[in-house]
């Protein structure tokens, strides 16, 4: 095989699920995998690394350092890549994993080594933090990770802190993985960006520990309530249990850090009629599951235009994962 064409879904991040640590482990969160936006990268056996895109987009140079990165550790002489899609980076929908993954898994198909979405994360430093979007590549749906040990020897996390700033921890394990009913998913992305880099690890240590009591509660929500929601089908339940757990932990810190019109758009979507409405990640992402929400759709479109603009779509979750096809 000489090139490929590989595609990944998107994400959403519902929330970390135990920034406390106490049992001796931190992170683990809960996500959904979806169809829309997705990344999609073209690549062909080359004899260097060389990565372009017809657009301007400032992960090109992590790309660049992944994909050497890569072809060092099993001695392949290298690859060309072209960036054909990519949804808008730091919005909360887990572009630069998509990507980073991607790319990684990819180049390794190129070169007929089959490695898992694990071990290409690992090579190229994702999942320190959550593996929601490792595991949305691998095999999309809903999904449930279990975190990391925390403080608890030498190949331990030692501090909160974001997968950027946790390059050194191995990707978390899967729980739970799951096909996700056919419902609407309104995505919602007004203009701006969520933390990310610096920024974003200096709110991890500003915001943790979180206590214990929220940890425990949101533990109750997902396995009580979220869970059996999602296996019987009940998006009552579901988008219940959803905004209870947004309301939570350090999910409830994250959208404190949010602009009055973020927090404003998530009550609109509320009030017309959205279930499970929240944030995605850092933002400015905001979701809402439903049977049909198309009259939310021009809606929550009116709201944003009347302030500023923004981005909304309909889509659905994704519960295939990855594809790749042969180019020639």
């Amino acid at each position: 095989m000489n090139s490929l064409t590989i595609t990944t879904p998107s994400r959403l991040h519902f929330g970390l699920l135990d920034m406390n640590g106490q049992i001796g482990r931190i992170d683990g969160g809960v996500g959904l995998a979806l169809d829309t936006p997705h990344t999609s990268l073209k690549l062909s056996k080359a004899d260097s690394v060389e990565v372009s895109s017809d657009t301007d987009t400032e992960e090109i140079a992590r790309l660049q350092a992944a994909a050497e990165s890569v072809c060092k550790h099993y001695g392949f002489s290298g690859v060309k890549i072209f960036v054909v899609k990519q949804p808008r980076p730091h919005v909360g929908l887990g572009s630069a994993t998509q990507m980073l993954v991607a790319a990684s898994l990819a180049i390794c198909r190129l070169y007929n080594l089959k490695v898992s979405a694990t071990e290409a994360a690992n090579l190229v430093g994702r999942g320190g933090t959550s593996g929601i979007g490792i595991a949305a590549v691998d095999a999309g749906g809903f999904i449930v990770d279990g975190g990391h040990r925390f403080r608890q020897g030498a190949n331990s996390k030692q501090d909160y802190a974001p997968s950027s700033a946790s390059t050194n921890s191995a990707p978390p394990p899967v729980i739970m993985r799951h096909d996700f009913p056919e419902w609407d998913v309104l995505v919602v992305i007004p203009l701006g960006k969520g933390a990310s880099g610096v920024g974003e690890a200096s709110l991890f240590q500003d915001g943790c520990p979180i206590p214990l009591a929220e940890v425990q509660e949101m533990c109750h929500i997902v396995l009580m309530k979220m869970l059996p929601a999602l296996l019987e089908s009940d998006i009552d339940s579901f988008g219940e249990s959803l905004e209870a757990y947004q309301h939570l932990g350090f999910k409830r810190f994250e959208f404190q850090t949010q602009s009055e019109l973020i927090r404003n758009c998530r009550t609109m979507l509320k009030d017309h009629g959205g279930q499970g409405v929240g944030m995605s990640s850092w933002g400015p992402t905001l979701f809402a599951f439903g049977e049909d929400l198309c009259g939310l759709r021009q809606t929550a479109e009116n709201w944003l235009n009347e302030r500023g603009g923004g981005e909304v779509f309909l889509t659905k979750a994704n519960n295939a994962g990855l594809t790749v096809s042969e180019d020639d």
